[in-house]
């Protein structure tokens, strides 16, 4: 996905893609001077464009902020930080991407994959409680397309309450007009990312936020891989660079500083599908302008999978984030499946929608529109 693609909006009946990268004239403007500059400084790492990004995330979160490669290398630094290598306990939703509990089981942690709730896709705190009660475990907590602003705050406070380190996973979140109280100012720390299908799509790469100053200086020192010989001499296998490109971070600020802009059409759309497609969002599922995907719930894992087959045939593109537990994966064979309902059919049953700020609201009501009438198919067909 080239960055330039971003400013174009579609068609009535061309194909509408999940997510688009959304970079208008502003945004490409004022990259192209950022970029110019670093290359006249002769600064690919650490300079002009990664301070400003820090100092934008340190200002408006009220935050200690650091720039990393990606999001990835962020929470790799952070677990590394948590002294997960000591064995501590990493609790993950089981609506997971593999990567995460993969990167927590390579830094030599104890894994638990906690049950998600239905309506807001997020961990439920309670079940897996019992079997970490005599340890503080690190809960990495991610926000996926589902999440309501209210219900997360209330559940990651109750976490910290009990003793849990959170890391919220910000990865597909817009960054909240009042950062300062919004996610990802609620955990110990925070991880946002700049991948190219994210909210705030560049070039890559990704800020973690933390509370604790002296745990940003360690970051911060341990995201280069020079002067870090001592570590090597003593074995460690995952000592690289994970900084923060000048390019990277010169096309990231210009997202979060037009990110207001990004939220407007975002919540224009969300509005024009909260009131078609009502009936697919479960209740309690209120829209969010921080929300970078929009999912609805069909009945039954069948039903959604026909849903995606016959707008895929519509030119409207869609998906399924994480169709299965990662707990189903191979590699996790030997991690106990959450308490509860298994929730591979939860998961299959949802759909993102075409949702990205390169629509029109006239876009959205397509897809609507779409949905309703292939929702209805297998009624009006018989079995």
């Amino acid at each position: 996905m080239r960055l330039g693609e971003a400013a174009h909006e579609p068609r009535a009946g061309e194909e509408l893609p999940v997510w688009r990268t959304y970079a208008p004239w502003k945004v490409r403007r004022r990259s192209t001077r950022a970029l110019r500059t670093a290359l006249r400084r002769g600064e690919m790492l650490g300079g002009g464009a990664t301070r400003e990004l820090e100092r934008r995330f340190r200002e408006s979160f009220d935050r200690h902020a650091v720039g990393v490669s990606s999001g990835m290398d962020g929470l790799e630094l952070l677990l590394e930080h948590y002294g997960v290598g000591r064995g501590r306990t990493v609790v993950v939703p089981a609506n997971c991407f593999p990567s995460i509990p993969a990167l927590a089981r390579r830094l030599g942690a104890r894994l638990v994959a906690a049950r998600i709730d239905a309506v807001h896709l997020c961990l439920t705190p309670e079940p897996w409680r019992r079997e970490v009660l005599d340890e503080a475990p690190i809960v990495v907590w991610v926000h996926h397309a589902g999440m309501v602003g209210s219900a997360a705050m209330r559940s990651i406070a109750r976490l910290r309450e009990a003793g849990c380190t959170v890391v919220e996973d910000c990865a597909y979140l817009l960054p909240d007009s009042a950062p300062a109280g919004g996610p990802g100012t609620w955990g110990d720390s925070a991880v946002f990312s700049f991948h190219p299908i994210k909210p705030m799509g560049a070039a890559g790469g990704g800020v973690v936020l933390t509370r604790d100053g002296r745990v940003a200086d360690g970051l911060a020192a341990r995201r280069s891989h020079s002067g870090q010989e001592s570590r090597w001499q003593k074995g460690d296998v995952l000592c690289r660079g994970r900084e923060l490109s000048e390019f990277a971070a010169a096309a990231a600020v210009a997202q979060f500083v037009h990110r207001d802009g990004t939220r407007e059409r975002l919540r224009s759309l969300a509005e024009e599908y909260a009131s078609s497609l009502a009936r697919w969002l479960p209740p309690g599922r209120v829209p969010q302008d921080t929300w970078g995907r929009f999912t609805i719930r069909a009945r039954s894992a069948g039903e959604a999978a026909l849903l995606r087959k016959n707008l895929n045939l519509r030119r409207i593109r869609t998906n399924v984030m994480f169709a299965f537990p990662w707990t189903s994966h191979p590699a996790f064979s030997d991690v106990p499946r959450p308490d509860g309902p298994e929730p591979t059919g939860l998961l299959r049953s949802n759909v993102c929608v075409p949702y990205h700020p390169g629509m029109r609201r006239r876009d959205a009501r397509r897809v609507a529109a779409a949905v309703a009438e292939d929702a209805d198919w297998p009624r009006r067909t018989g079995p």
